[in-house]
């Protein structure tokens, strides 16, 4: 067992899940037989079961004040002083430092007298979505573990297990990329109706004609706008990371993939800047109560022209 872990990923990939499981497989009493390091924690005992409820004495979880954009020092110092005192009922202590990338250098340094010289019964796991915001001091000080999205048929298997019907579970998983967090969001997203229309049109929007566009503008008009412009954001953000060759992985744009591919192969940045440009310009008239019809008309016009410009539309 290392001192010091950091396990990164993008946002939802299970980080956290991963970090819970091993502090109760190094908990547990009665741990389920595995390979030469052991197998799983059993679930069952009492140390488990505390585990689960976070009330187990030797495991202690740093996470962000919803209030704050980083960790406090405080809240680091005090996870310091905790893993250099000796378990109360284990075999070790086991420290989660959870978004450890929202560390401020002050806090990153608190944190290297403990990854250096780690007491001989403590575990530090620290979770980062962008492990790059650490100091190099950190990083090289764990044992580093990298969790990348699942293919689509492992989520869509997830998902089925929680309950939720083959064919959504299917479809969220696609549309989650790979990543079991996102596709749970997704699932109880009340707006997800929403997004999904939006996608389409997008996708679909140099064939348009400006009788479709204001039909589109009046429906979404009626709903919820925000995330209808906030998949819009995300479309034109992914179709340009693509147009300059560095797509995400997974994009934050997954449904309708393929066609984002196609238009990346036709486009120019220019253009889609042009394009994130006319959506911000929509939301910003709506923000400033501008009629919600006449401002997306005008953007799904605007795109619409733009957009022509890059693929022809179908005769």
């Amino acid at each position: 067992v290392g001192g010091g872990y950091l396990l990164t990923g993008p946002a939802g990939i299970g980080k956290r899940t991963l970090a819970r499981a091993l502090a109760a497989r190094l908990l547990c009493t009665t741990p389920v037989a595995g390979p030469p390091e052991g197998g799983d924690a059993c679930g069952g005992c009492g140390s488990c079961r505390r585990v689960a409820a976070g009330t187990h004495p030797d495991l202690h979880v740093v996470t962000r004040e919803e209030d704050r954009r980083d960790i406090r020092i405080d809240q680091v110092r005090e996870l310091a002083r905790w893993l250099a005192l000796r378990p109360l009922e284990a075999r070790w202590k086991v420290g989660v430092l959870e978004e450890a990338d929202c560390l401020n250098d002050h806090g990153q340094n608190a944190l290297l007298k403990t990854l250096e010289e780690p007491p001989g019964a403590s575990v530090l796991v620290l979770t980062a979505v962008h492990p790059s915001h650490l100091l190099p001091t950190v990083r090289s000080r764990c044992q580093r573990l990298r969790l990348d999205p699942l293919p689509v048929p492992a989520v869509a298997a997830f998902l089925v297990s929680r309950g939720m019907a083959a064919d959504r579970a299917t479809a969220l998983a696609a549309r989650a990329g790979g990543i079991p967090g996102r596709a749970l969001a997704l699932a109880d997203d009340p707006h997800a109706d929403i997004r999904a229309s939006m996608v389409e049109q997008l996708a679909e929007l140099a064939q348009h004609d400006a009788a479709r566009c204001s039909a589109v503008a009046q429906r979404l008009a009626k709903g919820a706008i925000e995330p209808a412009l906030e998949t819009a954001f995300a479309w034109y953000r992914d179709l340009l990371a693509r147009v300059l060759g560095e797509p995400e992985d997974p994009p934050r744009a997954p449904a309708a993939a393929e066609r984002l591919a196609t238009i990346a192969r036709r486009t120019t940045a220019e253009r889609v800047l042009r394009q994130l440009e006319t959506v911000y310009a929509a939301s910003e008239a709506i923000d400033r109560n501008v009629n919600r019809v006449l401002a997306l008309e005008t953007m799904f016009l605007a795109l619409r022209r733009l957009e022509r410009e890059t693929v022809p539309p179908a005769s």
